[in-house]
Parts: C-alpha cells; structure tokens; sequence
C-alpha cells in the first residue's frame, strides 16, 4: 500500500476525512480537513454518504501492513458521482454509484477512485439501501472470492467458518448455503458471538475447543473439505489437523496479529492445500475478475439472498468502530454515516 493522501485541487474546497499520523491504538485517528480530492485520468471522484469500516483497515492503523504516513483509511464508499475524469465512460455526475477504494480514503465526504471499481446503483440494485451496500462492498465479495476462487467449494461439502460472526463470516455462510455445500460449521469466541452466528443458516456454531470434536462427529472423522481463516495466530498451525485428505485451508486475514508460518512441505506431508485471498491483490492481478465478485455480492444482497447486518455510526466514532473490531466485540458491520 501507498500514501493515499487526497489529491490536491485548484478549487480549494475542503472535505472532512479520518486520517492518522502514527501507527498505534484506535486513538491515533482522527477527523479533519484537507483539500478535496479532483479525478484524474481513468479516475472519478464520488462524493460519499456511508462508508464500511473492515478490519483490514485496523491491520493498516496498527502497522501490519506498510502503509505510507499520513493515512487515509476506507475500502468502500457509496454516494453520487462528483466528477469524472479523462478517458471514463459509463458515469455521470449524479450518479448513484457504490465503490470498491482500495487505495483507501473511503471514510471521507469524497475519494477519488479507479472507474473499474466501481458500480452503479441501477436497474436490479437501484434499491439497493445506501448502508446496506457500503456494508456489504468488502465483505460480501471477500466471502464469494474465498468460497468459489481461492476455496473451489464443491457441493456437498464440509465448510468450517472461523470468526463466523463477523462481516465476512456471516456473508460466508449463507453463500456456502447457496453454492452446494452440506454442513457449514461457524466458530466463534464467545456464546453470545455464537448465538448471534447461528441466525445466518449455520448447521453448528462451536467454541475454537470444541471444534475438532465438532468436525469429527459432522464428518464421521474424515475432516472439513474447506476451512475459512481469518484469525491466524496459533490456531491457524493446527488447522490441517481439521481437514479432510485433500482439504483446503484458505488464509484471508489475521486478526490475532501473530505471524504463522509453515515448511514447503507442509502441504505434501498433510494432504492438504493452502491457499489466500486478499482483496487488493485481485484487484491488481484479476480486475475483472473482482468486478464479477463484487456485482454478484451487491446483487445478492439486493435480492435478500445475503443478509447484512449493519450498525451505522457517525464518521466522529470511526476510532470506536476500530475499537470494537479489534477487541473482537464486534458482530455484523460497521458502516459510518459520512454525512452525519
């Protein structure tokens, strides 16, 4: 990841924007002012009413990833085409349009951002709820890239779920549903985190202890086909251990902050594949690709195939929704009303 500062424009308006200065706790954020960003070529810029908070962006603030200083958090916007810039067709100013800013600077009154990210607001998403889609722009592609892409679930099945009460692991489980899968297994660290779970189509949502016992008697000991894993830490070593012969164990986040890792051998030994997912690096090396996922994800949820639960906060409380997400209180998605 880059800088992502705002570009500077001539017209010296000036927009509000979360920022930090320094990696650290959710205190480091902040809300200003700078200038307002103006599109340049093969870009546009969208003036934003609600933006996602994910947890990539916590991974960002805490200097797990290198970002440049100052930054400028958010993955995901939903607003009106401001402007338009050299060589973009199909937008015009208006426009209700939901964006993928994977350059950052989403939690903002306006980002400028790749034309290819982003998706217009018509025909079957045209009623699309503003919140809802903001909501759903990450996470509700995330878990349709690790399910079909980087997972290759086949129907029938065996999907374990880790964090499943969180924004991706939720979408996950009701899209596993609707691709074949026979038994999705959520995990989660709380009772409170699994009974939330256990209303998005779950068959069983266990503790991390009770897991291997709870794959073993749903599988008659043969193992998940697919593991979903976000969380990392020490849990994610002994994964293979949860997995049928050929098994895939798919890698997209890591939210315990503790780096794992494992010998070239590791999958010829275990019988077993891994695999990742990140969102930037399909957006980089498989644009269309992501484009699909993500007009598929928003589709869903306009039809209600995927539901997404959604707690909108004012931008101010943007370091109250990282706090949230890092301690892991958290269920559903946080989604900041940019205009409050």
């Amino acid at each position: 990841m880059t800088n992502t500062a705002p570009t500077s424009t001539t017209s010296g308006s000036r927009m509000r924007t979360v920022r930090f200065d320094a990696f650290g706790a959710p205190s480091v954020l902040t809300v200003g002012e700078v200038e307002t960003p103006e599109p340049e070529a093969g870009q546009l810029t969208v003036d934003v009413r609600y933006a996602g908070v994910n947890f990539a962006e916590v991974m960002f603030r805490r200097g797990q990833f290198p970002v440049g200083l100052p930054h400028f958090p958010g993955l995901e916007a939903v607003g009106t085409v401001r402007a338009v810039g050299e060589g973009v067709t199909g937008f015009e100013p208006g426009d209700r349009v939901a964006a993928l800013t994977l350059g950052g600077g989403g939690n903002a009154e306006v980002v400028a951002v790749g034309a290819e990210h982003v998706v217009r607001l018509d025909g079957e998403l045209a009623d699309l709820d503003g919140a809802l889609a903001a909501g759903a722009l990450c996470n509700v592609t995330t878990a349709l890239g690790v399910l079909t892409s980087a997972g290759h679930l086949a129907k029938g099945e065996t999907v374990v779920v880790l964090a499943a009460a969180g924004g991706v692991g939720t979408a996950a489980a009701q899209l596993a549903r609707q691709l074949g899968a026979g038994t999705v297994i959520g995990v989660t660290s709380s009772p409170a985190k699994a009974e939330y779970a256990r209303g998005f189509g779950y068959d069983s949502v266990v503790s991390y202890e009770e897991l291997e016992q709870e794959v073993a008697e749903r599988t008659g000991g043969a193992g998940a086909d697919l593991v979903l894993d976000s969380v990392g830490g020490a849990f994610r070593s002994s994964v293979s251990g949860l997995l049928a012969a050929f098994g895939r164990h798919v890698i997209f986040g890591n939210a315990a902050a503790e780096d794992v890792t494992f010998e070239g051998n590791h999958p010829w030994y275990t019988n077993s594949s891994l695999a990742g997912y990140n969102l930037g690096g399909v957006a980089g090396r498989a644009p269309e690709l992501l484009r699909a996922h993500l007009e598929q994800a928003l589709a869903e949820v306009a039809k209600g195939s995927v539901r997404v639960d959604v707690t909108v906060l004012p931008l101010a409380d943007a370091a109250r929704a990282h706090e949230l997400l890092e301690t892991r209180a958290s269920t559903g998605k946080y989604v900041l009303d940019v205009r409050s």
